[in-house]
């Protein structure tokens, strides 16, 4: 029986080191029908030689300047002609059977458009096992463990199988992303039209993690901070946006300003961190919030026109979400 073809996309930039062993496990995958394509971000590396000179099979899209996460892979999709569309960061090294697991499961049911595969660390533990937002679209990073197939409300995109018609049909990432969320972004979209994201933990990648992003820390702050409230307005019902919101800036405004505070005195904040922050709650970079407002006010005509064209063919509402789990109960 023949495999569904699949276009593994993979976005490149200064990561030659973190690509060649990425490569190295992706040609030694148990699935034969595979095509490759890798962008790279104008890298001032020799990546492109590398891959020139010890993949001659793979295509190669050379940008002339860093474009980010989400417009590369939509380049990408573009020349594509697999029937599934499998994003992986350059960062990851895959086991031999992760691209058959999540098909298997893909194709068994039509609802799924999207899968992930189950992220490690090079210590076994968990990195990623999907990302989820709660009621108020703040989105954090589930670490559960488990063997069974479960729903998600977004994957990750170091490792994303998504429906080729499914991708085109929801328009792909939004460019105005950069990158950070515009993995949960697509899955939400996905969830709005009926679609569901499920997790494969049998398809196992393990994660190095943020090795591009760290080189850009404050940019990637303010793209991450403009893409939550830019996923807010586009993604929930207009009679929810307001409500939102306000409830958003009320209870994270008065809690980030308290640890403002507490760093300014003590230097430390004693303040629990979030299911979305690592160990110590992070130190709020005002700057980037209003960077960040300003922005959308810039860009409100483009996330109206957004709002309009994602909910106009809404399938499932937010209430339904949160019953069924995938949307959080604060």
């Amino acid at each position: 029986m023949l495999l569904p073809k699949v276009s593994v996309i993979i976005i490149n930039y200064n990561g030659k080191e973190l690509l060649e062993k990425c490569l190295e496990s992706l040609f030694k995958v148990e699935y034969d029908n595979f095509e490759l394509v890798i962008v790279d971000n104008n890298s001032t590396d020799d990546t492109i030689d590398f891959l020139t000179k010890n993949y001659p099979s793979v295509i190669i899209i050379k940008l002339d300047s860093n474009k980010g996460f989400a417009e590369p892979n939509n380049i990408a999709a573009k020349i594509t002609k697999g029937d599934f569309l499998l994003f992986l960061n350059n960062d990851t090294i895959v086991t031999p059977n992760f691209i058959s697991e999540m098909i298997k499961v893909i194709k068994n049911d039509d609802k799924i458009s999207i899968c992930q595969s189950l992220l490690l660390k090079s210590d076994n533990s968990i990195d990623s096992s999907g990302d989820f937002i709660d009621e108020l679209g703040v989105c954090f990073n589930s670490k559960s463990q488990t063997s069974e197939i479960q729903d998600i409300f977004s994957a990750r995109g170091a490792s994303m199988l998504i429906r080729k018609k499914i991708f085109d049909l929801i328009g792909g990432f939004d460019e105005k992303f950069f990158a950070t969320f515009e993995d949960v972004d697509l899955g939400w979209r996905s969830w709005i039209l009926g679609y569901k994201s499920v997790l494969v933990p049998k398809s196992i990648v393990y994660h190095v993690g943020g090795q591009t992003v760290n080189t850009f820390k404050n940019k990637i702050a303010f793209h991450g901070f403009k893409n939550q409230l830019t996923m807010k307005i586009t993604n929930f019902e207009s009679r929810l946006i307001l409500k939102v919101l306000f409830k958003f800036f009320l209870k994270y405004g008065i809690r980030e300003s308290k640890i403002w505070f507490d760093y300014k005195i003590n230097g430390k904040t004693k303040i629990t961190p979030t299911k979305y922050e690592f160990e110590l709650a992070a130190k709020p970079n005002f700057k980037i919030i209003f960077k960040s407002i300003f922005w959308i006010l810039k860009n409100f005509y483009y996330l109206r026109k957004k709002h309009i064209q994602v909910n106009k063919n809404r399938k499932i509402s937010t209430e339904s979400l949160i019953k069924m789990n995938i949307m959080l109960k604060q």
